[in-house]
């Protein structure tokens, strides 16, 4: 949406608007980017990646170091079975998932186990492309 738009349906100025969403971004509450539908490209596969991380570590670093890798969408903290799940995108197919999640995850500190879900279709799953994936 365009500002001008936001701006007839806030029933304010459109440089109110762009004042508003400059302070949003520059407190770090939002971010504007552009965001790929991973179904409707043939060369991206997506999948979970689901962690358990060895007791004594420190999660907040365990998450940074996961969120930071190339090909991960996006990681978080979660209750349940596992400790960290992540969202990762590949172009190149089932090859480079086996290798991100047997040479990347499994051999980082603290990650003692995972289980990796490939996702065969999805709705509503736009995400932005993560470092590694090139050009789509």
């Amino acid at each position: 949406m365009s500002a001008g738009e936001m701006a007839k349906r806030l029933h304010v100025t459109t440089p109110t608007v762009r004042s508003r969403l400059k302070t949003l971004e520059e407190a770090g509450l939002l971010k504007i980017c552009g965001l790929i539908d991973p179904g409707q490209q043939r060369e991206v596969m997506t999948a979970l990646v689901a962690m358990s991380i060895r007791s004594g570590g420190k999660m907040d670093q365990i998450l940074k170091k996961i969120a930071d890798l190339d090909n991960v969408v996006w990681a978080a903290v979660v209750s349940g079975r596992y400790d960290i799940i992540a969202e990762v995108a590949f172009k190149g197919g089932t090859a480079e998932l086996y290798r991100f999640t047997t040479e990347t995850i499994l051999k980082m500190a603290n990650v003692v186990r995972s289980e990796t879900f490939i996702v065969m279709k999805s709705k509503n799953n736009w995400i932005t492309v993560p470092r590694g994936v090139g050009d789509i």
